[in-house]
């Protein structure tokens, strides 16, 4: 009996466990381009996945954070935490821009180094470079 609680305690704690980033997106990139924002500075930008899991980004100016829930190729991104500096424009608009990029992304292609966040309709919101 002690046996079958414990098993019954493990898999629930594992199901409680956090999506981890697929093996495949862990690592660093680069921003290249954002739905609906002009003005974009990709040496300014940042985004890595973590091998716990945990996404942490930068357009260039707020720190952006979450635990990104992951299944297959789909992919949503619950709520960020960011930072909360004024943003100079058109880097204000831009940032506005991602930040609504990713409540809209429900799934990812990954094709060699770039990585494409997709929308329910299969646009593409944010596309990233791996970095070297």
């Amino acid at each position: 009996m002690r046996a079958f609680l414990a098993a019954v305690f493990l898999l629930a704690a594992l199901c409680a466990t956090p999506s981890f980033a697929a093996p495949s997106l862990t690592g660093r990139y680069r921003i290249v381009s954002v739905a609906g924002a002009e003005g974009l500075d990709v040496a300014r930008t940042q985004a890595e996945f973590a091998a716990n899991g945990r996404f942490a980004s930068t357009i260039g100016c707020n720190r952006i954070a979450g635990m990104p829930t992951l299944s297959g190729s789909e992919l949503t991104f619950g709520p960020m935490m960011a930072t909360r500096m004024a943003c100079p424009p058109p880097l204000d608009q831009v940032e506005r821009a991602y930040m609504e990029a990713l409540k809209n992304v429900r799934s990812y292609t990954l094709s060699g180094k770039t990585l494409v966040f997709t929308g329910e309709g299969g646009e593409a919101l944010v596309t990233l470079e791996r970095a070297k």
